[in-house]
């Protein structure tokens, strides 16, 4: 078996594969399997390039030099040029080379015009949905529901400043020995981005004559709105 041929066969059969994933992302067709055969598929050319490049490293050198003047040939010069035109264009971040990468994908799909900000009807909705859902499941009792919106996970800085886990508020529900209802009122929302929201409120108990004031920072996962992270305090220590 000869080496050069190896190489050679080697080097066209990992670009065939490699060309067809390239051509298949750039037109926004790739998925996981795609993209990562792209990835294990690019190491395996460099590695068969590397030992393409030893086995003809005096033909490459020939290529590169004239013989008779020593100096580099045109042939050399063009596609280095080309390549140092696309690596500064890249790197920079130019729009041309940017709505270049992109071209593939817009052809495909179309160009989609780009997300303004959550409406605040909008976030004011979710705010509300998601506070009353959290007030009415830890009133029932229902911890199969209150887990799904606040998560175990999920941290809570209390009045007394301690830190608690959403798993530690369902548990502490199990153990009440006299129920409580809770009622909240949000006072203020805002979408920190599409997936986001900070929401202020009021909370009441039914155990507790003093209204607390609280933060909920809501998270938008498997397209279910959770809270993710929660700080209470009184009025009179926030």
């Amino acid at each position: 078996m000869k080496s050069k041929n190896l190489v050679s066969l080697s080097v066209a059969v990992v670009f065939l594969v490699l060309a067809t994933t390239g051509v298949l992302i750039y037109f926004g067709q790739g998925s996981h399997i795609i993209e990562h055969t792209h990835a294990w598929f690019g190491v395996m050319f460099v590695v068969a390039a590397v030992f393409h490049i030893v086995n003809n490293w005096s033909s490459l050198t020939a290529y590169t030099k004239n013989r008779r003047t020593g100096g580099i040939q045109k042939e050399f010069v063009v596609p280095a040029l080309l390549a140092a035109i696309f690596a500064a264009g890249i790197g920079f971040d130019m729009p041309v080379f940017e709505k270049l990468a992109n071209a593939g994908k817009n052809l495909v799909r179309g160009e989609r015009p780009k997300a303004g900000p959550m409406p605040q009807p909008k976030v004011d909705s979710i705010a509300r949905a998601v506070e009353t859902a959290y007030a009415n499941a830890y009133s029932k009792g229902d911890t199969a529901t209150l887990a799904t919106i606040l998560p175990a996970k999920t941290t809570v800085l209390t009045e007394a400043g301690t830190i608690l886990h959403g798993l530690d508020i369902q548990q502490n529900l199990v153990k009440q020995t006299t129920k409580e209802a809770i009622k909240t009122k949000v006072d203020n929302a805002e979408a920190l981005d599409d997936h986001m929201i900070v929401v202020r409120g009021t909370s009441t108990s039914t155990l507790i004559a003093t209204p607390s004031v609280y933060t909920h920072l809501l998270r938008e996962q498997d397209n279910q709105w959770r809270i993710v992270s929660v700080q209470r305090a009184y009025p009179s220590v926030q």
